[in-house]
């Protein structure tokens, strides 16, 4: 298992109550678990994204990403 690192943030009483509900059907346990469900379905959505732009640019024969950015995702 990778390193934890601790972080402290706050949120409205709006936000919480989202988090809430995202980890009630994404990731029961605890909100931990639903902060870290919530980054990673970001990331996927974002490389999915990502990866739908470069498709359809190499179907349009465009050289949408240079080579350093081999996952279409800026560093």
């Amino acid at each position: 298992m990778a390193r934890q690192i601790r972080l402290t943030f706050d949120l409205s009483a709006e936000l919480v109550a989202v988090l809430d509900a995202y980890g009630a059907t994404h990731a029961p346990g605890s909100r931990d678990e639903a902060v870290a469900a919530a980054i990673r379905a970001l990331r996927d959505r974002e490389l999915d994204t990502a990866y739908a732009e470069l498709g359809n640019a190499q179907r349009q024969g465009l050289d949408m990403y240079p080579p350093d950015h081999a996952d279409g995702l800026p560093r």
